[in-house]
């Protein structure tokens, strides 16, 4: 356990270091991410002045979630962005060069690269769930336990997904296609999912538990809401951990 500790620390701080020596280049991807969402979340204020409420949730509701989502967003792509790219190593055959290695193959992937307009992501979420705090007097003091949760269903779910392309070849274009609806959901007011897209989000796409659960605790303080959404954490990632290792089986098959 040690030594996959100091490994992955090693492996992290190899992913950032080609950002580091491009600051400038970083900087422009974060300011230019930072504006398109400081451009799209106002419409969010613009829908609550006229409807104040959608279902019980208000716009501190909304600045929460939407910063929480972000926020998790941001963090995956700067730290395990490799696991976006899992259709795209699994074609081309990038995982033999893993599989040699006396170290976990799904860390090695998953920080094999980052992408650097996380910096901006990470920096907008957590100003806007700052902003939301101060001004709407909302206790933040469980926030970095909700955030890490947030990030781990995050990549649990991009991993879940991109797992598929060890069935389905060229599917690394698809799966973006998840991955954003992925965010695009957790990012929505909780209310409008109903019925089996409730389920969905609680099951598949496990949205509920990035943003919806945790900003109900946030604002109730109901210590069962935290506490399930611990315990779904926990499942799903091990059940994308599962998924992942039994299609790295066909994977080893093939070649």
């Amino acid at each position: 356990m040690a030594g996959n500790l100091r490994y992955f620390w090693a492996l992290l701080a190899m992913t950032f270091k080609p950002a580091a020596s491009q600051r400038g280049a970083v900087m422009l991807r974060a300011v230019f991410s930072v504006l398109t969402h400081v451009i799209y979340f106002p419409v969010w204020f613009v829908i609550f002045h006229y409807t104040p409420s959608i279902g019980g949730w208000g716009i501190p509701h909304a600045c929460l979630a939407y910063g929480i989502a972000i926020a998790c967003w941001g963090i995956v792509s700067l730290t395990a962005y490799g696991l976006r790219t899992l259709p795209q190593q699994i074609d081309h055959g990038e995982l033999d060069s893993y599989l040699t290695l006396p170290k976990p193959i799904l860390m090695s992937a998953a920080l094999s690269t980052s992408r650097s307009s996380g910096v901006g992501e990470v920096f907008f979420g957590v100003g806007l769930i700052l902003y939301a705090g101060f001004r709407y007097h909302i206790d933040l003091t469980w926030m970095p336990l909700i955030l890490v949760m947030g990030s781990v269903v995050f990549a649990s779910g991009i991993l879940f997904f991109a797992s598929f392309g060890f069935w389905v070849r060229q599917f690394f274009a698809s799966a973006e296609e998840i991955y954003f609806n992925f965010s695009l959901m957790s990012s929505r007011p909780a209310p409008i999912f109903t019925g089996l897209f409730k389920i969905v989000s609680l099951t598949v796409i496990p949205v509920g538990f990035i943003t919806h659960i945790p900003v109900a605790f946030l604002m109730t303080h109901q210590v069962h809401l935290l506490t399930l959404s611990v315990v779904a954490t926990i499942a799903y990632a091990i059940f994308a951990g599962a998924f992942f290792y039994m299609g790295l089986r066909h994977y080893e098959s093939g070649n």
